[in-house]
């Protein structure tokens, strides 16, 4: 899934060259890392990037060995629901018992083998049990805020090695005293966003909780059949109501939604404090530096420079972020805020 705009890591992170397509942990794109990642267990051949027309470029430039077949591309951004409908349709195009997981290609992941047995097992799970959905919960290392959880229910089964449980209840993000809760109790896992279901499944629930936009991505299909560049598709799937997969389908209560618990040295790369996070456990280092600078006295600070030269002096908990037409400068907790501040700016920054 290659299509978000990551707008809180402005001002690297830009409309026409978000997250995915940038690098912050390594000198590969986060797309690149995601795609090595799922190389590792899958044929090219069966890897797919799902985006929106403008990014089709810069994906194939990043992915040369991507088949340009492979690039699923949505007629416009209307929200995971639609998305999961789309990708469906179109694998049940080329392959009528098509099994699919959608990874976001933000996220940073450091035990890559633990990644591959799991979702292994869930391809494995879902061989067993066609009729269900499988996540990935993440075992939680802090108490955040920013992130949704799963309650695990009961344990299903063993596959592969990995225990399978029921999922209990998704739950919203928690404030900070639930949060601390929630990682002091095994019982609660992050919720990673990735879904495994069959192609046809996947539309069975869609058109059971979301009739209305089922019947919408019907008459898209017939439409791609018959004539891929119709322009009508553009104009119906701007229709389909905006939501996120896990609110109209997968918390459904009568969704038969399964979980196996992972710990991944996993990372939602969602905003600079995260980065800094995740970098910083990683090279036990507490000030993380990008380009030029010196600095005197400052610890806990993440500096990521252009072409000037950054200067810091006695800072504490502060992320600087230079590019060549814009300075962001804010506090590590206030990162996830940047949002509020875009909404102030001129289109031309964004």
């Amino acid at each position: 899934m290659a299509g978000g705009s990551g707008t809180r890591l402005w001002p690297l992170s830009r409309k026409d060259k978000p997250k995915q397509f940038q690098s912050f942990i390594s000198d590969k794109t986060l797309l690149q890392e995601t795609y090595d990642r799922v190389k590792k267990f899958l044929p090219e051949k069966q890897i797919f990037i799902s985006a929106t027309p403008e990014y089709k470029k810069e994906i194939l430039k990043q992915l040369p060995n991507l088949p340009k077949n492979n690039c699923i591309l949505e007629p416009c951004a209307r929200n995971t629901t639609a998305a999961h409908g789309f990708i469906a349709l179109h694998l049940l195009r080329i392959d009528s018992d098509a099994v699919f997981t959608t990874l976001p290609s933000d996220h940073a992941i450091q035990d890559v083998n633990t990644f591959i047995k799991a979702t292994k097992a869930c391809f494995d799970t879902i061989a067993k049990y066609p009729d269900k959905l499988i996540t990935l919960g993440i075992t939680p290392t802090r108490p955040e805020t920013g992130l949704g959880y799963i309650k695990i229910g009961k344990e299903f089964d063993q596959i592969d090695g990995e225990k399978i449980y029921k999922i209990d209840k998704f739950i919203e993000k928690p404030d900070l005293e639930t949060a601390k809760k929630y990682i002091s109790n095994w019982g609660y896992l992050w919720n990673s966003a990735n879904y495994m279901a069959r192609a046809d499944i996947m539309m069975g629930w869609i058109k059971k909780y979301r009739p209305a936009s089922f019947k919408i991505l019907e008459q898209i299909d017939e439409l791609i059949k018959k004539n891929p560049a119709n322009s009508k598709i553009k104009n119906l799937y701007e229709t389909i109501d905006k939501e996120q997969l896990a609110d109209a389908i997968v918390e459904q209560p009568d969704c038969p939604s399964l979980v196996i618990p992972v710990n991944l040295g996993w990372s939602d790369i969602g905003n600079w404090g995260a980065i800094f996070d995740l970098i910083s456990k990683a090279k036990g280092k507490n000030m993380i530096i990008k380009g030029q600078h010196i600095d005197y006295g400052s610890h806990d600070c993440l500096v990521y420079g252009d072409k000037k030269i950054i200067a810091t002096l006695g800072l504490e908990d502060i992320i600087v972020v230079d590019t060549p037409d814009a300075l962001l400068i804010t506090t590590r907790e206030k990162s996830q805020d940047i949002k509020d501040l875009l909404a102030d700016l001129d289109e031309k920054y964004l």
